[in-house]
């Protein structure tokens, strides 16, 4: 692990994932990485042996950079607001597709991020790999189409294709003439904004008003599995496989249908549940290495209410995971010293 590596790291530079990240690496003995702006990518490659590519969120200009190149060119996008995401996506997959024409070696290679990025793609590899999925299809695009295709009664969520972090994620249950959409958008002056707050709406003029912008943008529908409850809330988990291995495991726990940790839910304590653990650990090594070309990513297991273990999402920056440690190692340590113990 002594070995000189020349890494650069692409993203946002203000942002703390390539601070963070640096830091891990120079505490490896390895020099302070190349800072790479996905706003400003050169032309040529850049002079290192291997790249990481890191979140292209958090970074408002850099957002409307990838609408506009992803077909938008005239639209602007408000500070959390969710519109224009397969524009974004589009976008950013343009920016991959110049990277991997760098023809370098990556940490996570640009074409499985892509795939990362697209729900459907990711639902459709875990189920030929046969690895335990809920059912899901794609969603239609407009609202009129799902009101024709829904039955009388549900509970489903649905989810836009190419977003993260819960961004448009909906949780909807009806029967008969009552609904409740539970997600964490906020409605304001026309538009669809992200909220820390998780809503409930309950009348379908608000749940038209939101699917209705959501749905033409792309969503999947997915089987709304009841998650398993513990004094406190239901819980899944978030597990970082690290170059085919289970590593860093957050339970997360909330009272709603989300459990992401930036909404202010908590992270729960495992003690009891070593069993189920020990199987999502496995489920997610299955759909990790579905990715055979990345040395890590997030994987998100949904626990059903008898400890049944399910694929929620793949995220290929779900490697956040401050002040938790797995052998001693931090989640960015532990990504590190993976890479450098392949150089041998």
């Amino acid at each position: 692990m002594n070995k000189r590596v020349r890494l650069g790291l692409i993203g946002n530079p203000s942002n703390r994932r390539l601070r963070d990240f640096s830091a891990a690496w120079q505490r490896l003995g390895q020099a302070a990485p190349l800072v790479i702006d996905y706003a400003d990518l050169p032309s040529t490659a850049p002079a290192v042996d291997v790249l990481r590519l890191d979140s292209p969120g958090e970074h408002p200009e850099l957002s409307q950079h990838l609408i506009a190149i992803g077909g938008s060119p005239n639209s602007e996008l408000e500070h959390g607001e969710v519109a224009y995401l397969r524009e974004f996506h589009n976008g950013y997959c343009q920016l991959l597709e110049r990277i991997q024409a760098w023809r370098l070696p990556t940490l996570n290679a640009p074409s499985e991020i892509a795939k990362m990025f697209d729900k459907w793609q990711c639902h459709q590899q875990f189920v030929a790999a046969n690895i335990a999925r809920p059912t899901s299809s794609l969603a239609p695009n407009s609202f009129a189409e799902w009101c024709q295709q829904r039955p009388v009664q549900g509970r489903v969520f649905l989810k836009p294709l190419h977003g993260s972090s819960s961004s448009g994620v909906c949780a909807l249950r009806w029967q008969k003439d009552l609904v409740q959409l539970i997600s964490p958008i906020e409605i304001d002056n026309g538009k669809l904004y992200n909220n820390l707050k998780v809503r409930h709406y309950q009348s379908w003029s608000e749940v038209e008003f939101i699917l209705s912008r959501l749905l033409p943008q792309g969503m999947i529908c997915e089987r709304w599995i009841p998650k398993l409850s513990l004094p406190g809330g239901v819980i899944d988990l978030r597990v970082l496989v690290i170059d085919g291995r289970a590593r860093h495991c957050v339970v997360r726990q909330s009272d709603s249908p989300m459990t992401n940790l930036h909404l202010g839910n908590r992270r729960a304590c495992a003690i009891g549940l070593e069993p189920e653990i020990a199987q999502a650990k496995c489920l997610a090594e299955q759909a990790a290495a579905t990715f055979p070309n990345s040395l890590y990513a997030g994987v998100d297991v949904l626990l059903d209410h008898r400890g049944r273990s399910y694929i929620g999402e793949i995220n290929a920056f779900g490697d956040l995971l401050p002040g938790l440690l797995d052998e001693g190692e931090d989640a960015y340590t532990a990504i590190a010293s993976a890479f450098l113990r392949r150089l041998g």
